[in-house]
């Protein structure tokens, strides 16, 4: 059984992180050696902020957001949020109810739990959504697949 032997000659004690990178930097080839890309956002305080400046920048935030959503909805691009994901859900459901295609059934067997105090419901929206009553909100969004 081999034992190492440590002696004080060749151990150096290291104090930061740098050191150690320094250290690593000697045993290995520099060119090997890669630093990390910087973030492009500096990082945030938040624990050392007042409760004023952490509302300033809370609002900051979402002032950014709100400007970012905009801009999306002027590029004809919808939120991805709880609303536009019911109303695309409730737009497939639309549409495979016109169509009669896989899943309609189930679609109307729903409706029919759903509804299950009102019997005539599931068919009453089947054909609202035949005579084209009820539309799909958001197929101007949808695009083509191709």
């Amino acid at each position: 059984m081999a034992a190492t032997v440590v002696t004080n000659e060749i151990e150096e004690e290291t104090t930061s992180v740098s050191d150690q990178l320094g250290l690593l930097r000697e045993l290995l080839n520099e060119d090997l050696v890669v630093e990390r890309p910087k973030k492009s956002k500096p990082s945030v305080g938040i624990d050392a902020m007042t409760p004023e400046e952490f509302k300033a920048y809370k609002a900051k935030l979402q002032a950014e957001r709100r400007a970012r959503n905009k801009e999306q909805a002027a590029a004809g691009s919808l939120p991805f949020d709880s609303d536009t994901t019911r109303d695309a859900l409730a737009d497939a459901a639309i549409m495979l109810l016109y169509s009669g295609g896989p899943g309609a059934t189930a679609i109307i067997n729903y409706l029919g739990q759903v509804f299950h105090d009102k019997p005539g419901a599931p068919m009453t929206i089947a054909a609202r959504v035949k005579t084209r009553a009820l539309k799909p909100k958001l197929i101007k969004f949808a695009r083509k697949s191709s």
